[in-house]
């Protein structure tokens, strides 16, 4: 079976907004979180290195993704492209130890970081294609990580 041009923007469209996650009416980017915070609570038992592949492969996925929708979009970083969440919130929680105060804060922390966008985030933000829809989030992510790492680890 020869994949079409549509069929290929229509899997791209479901990947990068997750099954549909990001058309939500409202906080898609909250909602795309959440959806990370499920993956997390079904990989953190896993080794670190399986949890890596795992992240590799959502962030490898979601920048094709997210590059496709955008330019068959038009539109730069389109708010129902959701997949950088996913990958981000999995950036956040690496090997950090597991418990409900630490996911909390890590999303809430992620949250106002993504929403806010202070510097250096802000300038990654104004990268083109896939790869800057996802490496924003990823940065903020990777601050996250470093705050609850102190914190916890």
């Amino acid at each position: 079976m020869k994949l079409s041009e549509d069929n290929i923007r229509h899997t791209a469209e479901t990947i990068a907004t997750v099954f549909g996650v990001g058309y939500v009416a409202f906080a898609p980017g909250t909602i795309g979180t959440l959806f990370g915070v499920l993956i997390y609570l079904l990989i953190k038992s896993v080794s670190p290195a399986v949890y890596a592949v795992v992240f590799i492969v959502i962030f490898v996925i979601g920048i094709v993704s997210s590059d496709i929708v955008e330019e068959t979009f038009g539109e730069k970083d389109p708010s129902f492209v959701v997949i950088d969440e996913v990958a981000a919130f999995l950036v956040v929680m690496f090997l950090v130890p597991y418990s409900f105060l630490a996911l909390l804060l890590g999303f809430v922390i992620f949250r106002i970081l993504d929403i806010t966008k202070p510097p250096p985030i802000n300038y990654l933000e104004r990268m083109e294609g896939g790869f800057g829809i996802m490496i924003d989030d990823i940065a903020c992510g990777l601050i996250v990580n470093i705050f609850l790492q102190i914190l916890f680890g």
